[in-house]
Parts: C-alpha cells; structure tokens; sequence
C-alpha cells in the first residue's frame, strides 16, 4: 500500500483545499496528528573534518530529496523522513505534493552549516531557492536530523518546545508570546472539555511561526498569498503569531479543536460545510461575533440556502467575498438550528453514523466530495428520520424567527 500506511489521513486534493484553504483565510482553520518527543537542544562538539563529513552526508541526503521532487518518486521523498513523527510525516508527504506541482520550479537545496547537538541529533542550515507562482523565493531555515538506525532522518523545521499535559507548543526561536497562546490553548481545552465525548489526541501538537513567509513555506508553498494557518487531519495546527489582535487567536484555535475532534469522529466522511458549520458553532461563535470575519459579516437574509445549494456552493472560485461568509454562517446557522431542535447529544449521532465507514482520504478518492454528500444525506435521514430536502424545509421556517447575535 505504499507510503500511504504510514498516514492515515493526508488531505491534499480539491475538496480539503476547499475546507481548509477558505477557513484559513477566514478564520485561520487547521487540524491535528501525533507528536515525536523534544529535541536536544545543546551543542555538540566534534573535530572540523567530523563536522565536514556530516555536512556531506545531510548534503546527500537534500539532494535525494531534490531528485525525489524532479522524479515524483513519492517513495524516495518519504525515505528521507522520520518515521517517528506522524505529525510531520503527514505534513511531508503533503509538502511533497505541493512542491511537485506545476506553479512550483527551479527548486533548489544548499547545506550551509551543521551544528551538531549530541551524538544523534544535528541542526542543518538550508539555503532553498525556487520560483512558486511566478515569484522568486530565496531563504534559509533551520532543520533537525536524528540518526535512525545507520541513516540521518529529516525531523522538520528545529522549533523550541514547551510541553504541556494535554499538547505540545513547538515556536521558532525569538517567539514573544508562547505563555499567551498556550493561555489561550488551555482555554480552548476547558471549554471544550464538556462539550464532545471523544478527546483531543494525546500531545496535540501546535506549531508558532512569527515569520508568515515561513509559515507558507514549510505549510503549503504553492498558495499565493500569505495566511494565517493551516492544517489538515492527522497534522499539526500551525498559525502565524504576528496579528495585532491576539484575542481573535482565541476562536481560531478553539475551532481547529473542533474539527480535530469531529473528524476523528466521523472518519471525514460528512460534508464540508457541516464540519465548517460545527467548528464555528463550538468554537468561533463562543466568542464575541466581532472577533471573526464571517461571523462579523453575517447577514440573515443571505442564509436562507437549502442543504442542496450549500453542497454546490464553488467556494474555490467564489463570486464575491460575501459568498465566502455567507456559505460559513450557513453552515453554523444549520448547526445551530438542528442543535436548538435536537439536542447535542442526537446531533453528534450524525457524526458516530458517518463514522461507521472508513476513512475518507481526499487523496486516494477522486469521489471524494460526491461520497461525503452521500454518506451526509443517508446519515440525516438515519438520525433525524429526515431527508436533506426536508431538513432544508424545516430549516427555512425555522430560520425566519432565528435569533442571531447580528443586525444583518
């Protein structure tokens, strides 16, 4: 079975670009994995000639990589990769993907500097160049390898750690405000604690970039602007550190929450814009309307959409900015009224029902939009005795005495 094994759940194609690409914009959206353990993070001393000879090896090693890129031999690439970090095993072999497409070119890896730690674990500085959407690319960045056997492995970008019971924070050296973000994990945690019976995943793992290019870069290069976070399931939750108004921080991580606890649930077998609607119901919309850009723009008239044009809604060329929100506060406003009708408790059915099927990995299905559109009807008509067009029916006479927190 390939690589694929090795990664339950890699959401690279169309329809996760989708859900994520949007939410990132909009509400800094991102999902989860597992964690390797800290790094070492002293220095090593070895003799010049030692030091030399590790540079060429990792050397070789980039260039492998390089080869494996040029080639699209998926294989080779993962090979120079832990396999101890599922976290970052994922996010390589989505990495991958995107540095082989067409927007990306001239690629190009240097080993400037090895600065061994211990015995096992060294620190490469790498100088990258590339083209990626017609723009030159020129920058270093630190990676950790530890020694695997007789093989050096790439062990990604060399964060600090602060490990705390439930997750760990990793954040690039010079970071100023671990303690607020990990405040505001921890807040995130309670608040969801009561809320889903299923759990977050041991050490979930966040990662902080002050630098928002690097983030682009070692997330999802071949996006042409720059964002806020980004994530995917069974991967890390990455964000920008740098926007002026932390508090807004707040909803985005408690919504990425969500999403990693539900789609565990459901197996990412149920539509888009319910798992869109469901992150920002107990997540974003915990908080004040004013901190979120779609909730903020909420206007009433524009959510009386039925299921079905919320399935057809192209949200990867959208019309205008205001489609962009209303296709998210449609979602959370179908959340909040099958809640307010049902209960949480028989609203997660619908999630425990779409979850008795496998996994749905974007990647691998090319159905992958249609199955969940399908799965998501049978599983309405299972929990609510309802069909979609029913439930949409409902909804619109339900929507028209809705009490949202919005003048729109």
């Amino acid at each position: 079975m390939k690589s694929f094994a090795l990664r339950k759940a890699h959401w690279v194609a169309l329809s996760a670009i989708m859900t994520l690409l949007f939410c990132t914009v909009f509400f800094g959206c991102t999902q989860v994995g597992q964690t390797a353990a800290q790094a070492p993070t002293g220095t090593y001393t070895l003799p010049k000639h030692e030091t030399n000879k590790l540079k060429r090896e990792i050397n070789a090693i980039m260039q492998r990589k390089l080869s494996a890129l040029k080639q699209k031999d998926y294989d080779l690439y993962l090979s120079t990769v832990t396999q101890n970090d599922v976290y970052y095993w994922n996010e390589q072999a989505r990495w991958y993907s995107e540095m082989v497409k067409p927007v990306i070119s001239d690629l190009s890896f240097e080993v400037t500097n090895i600065t061994p730690l211990d015995e096992t674990s060294l620190e490469a500085e790498i100088h990258q160049r590339h083209t990626g959407n017609g723009e030159q690319f020129d920058f270093r960045y630190p990676l950790l390898f530890q020694l695997e056997g007789d093989s050096w492995k790439d062990c990604g970008y060399h964060f600090e750690l602060l490990e705390k019971p439930d997750y760990t924070l990793k954040y690039m050296p010079g970071e100023t405000r671990v303690d607020d973000f990990a405040a505001m994990i921890d807040t995130a945690y309670q608040n969801l604690e009561p809320v889903f019976a299923e759990k977050a995943d041991d050490h979930f793992e966040i990662k902080l970039f002050w630098d928002q290019e690097m983030l682009r870069q070692r997330t999802i290069p071949s996006v042409s602007w720059l964002f806020t976070g980004w994530g995917e399931p069974n991967e890390s939750l990455k964000l920008y550190t740098g926007q002026p108004d932390i508090r807004s921080y707040q909803g985005t991580i408690q919504h990425e929450l969500v999403h990693h606890i539900t789609i565990k649930i459901c197996q990412n077998n149920l539509s888009d814009w319910l798992l869109e609607g469901t992150a920002v119901y107990y997540g974003n919309a915990y908080y004040d309307y004013s901190l979120s850009n779609a909730l903020a723009h909420m206007k009433l008239r524009n959510m009386a959409q039925s299921i079905d044009q919320l399935n057809q809604t192209d949200m990867i060329n959208p019309s205008t900015q205001q489609e962009v929100w209303d296709w998210y506060n449609t979602g959370f406003s179908y959340v909040t009224y099958l809640i307010e009708t049902y209960g949480h408790d028989q609203f997660m059915e619908l999630f425990y029902e779409a979850g008795k099927k496998p996994f749905n990995d974007s990647v691998t299905n090319e159905n992958f939009k249609q199955d969940n559109i399908a799965t998501m009807s049978a599983a309405l008509e299972t929990v609510f005795g309802m069909t979609p067009e029913q439930i949409s029916e409902n909804y619109l006479v339900w929507l028209e005495t809705a009490d949202f927190d919005t003048a729109g």
